[in-house]
């Protein structure tokens, strides 16, 4: 009985988690999914601004690690798609995501705080 991949063979990407995460305000959105990797994750995405400027703002950590906090900017009336790859080179990875939606005036709007098993939303 096999329980994983082959020796010699690489994992598929359905074999890591995938926490999906979903944030409004107003028209505009923030939504995409982290991929946990052993050690990296990959954030992908989109930002949509309706009537002002809106960032997503990516950070990742562990116990062993915090990454540097990764912008993503849609202008007014756009929506810009996004790819983020956070590293973490040591054992275990990033445990924890930050997903943060920002106003074009430095207001925080919402905060995703994520783990393999799933997202919080806080405001």
């Amino acid at each position: 009985m096999l329980t994983g991949p082959a020796a010699g063979y690489a994992s598929t990407p359905a074999a890591y988690p995938v926490t999906p995460f979903r944030m409004e305000y107003g028209a505009g959105f923030l939504e995409g999914s982290i991929t946990w990797y052993a050690r990296s994750i990959h954030t992908a995405g989109s930002v949509k601004a309706a009537s002002a400027k809106k960032t997503a703002v990516f950070q990742g950590e562990s116990p062993h690690c915090i990454s540097s906090v990764e912008p993503r900017t849609a202008s007014v009336g756009d929506t810009r798609d996004f790819a983020v790859d956070i590293p973490c080179d040591a054992p275990g990875g990033i445990t924890i995501a930050y997903v943060e939606l920002w106003d074009f005036d430095n207001s925080h709007l919402h905060r995703a705080i994520c783990t393999r098993n799933g997202c919080t939303i806080r405001d």
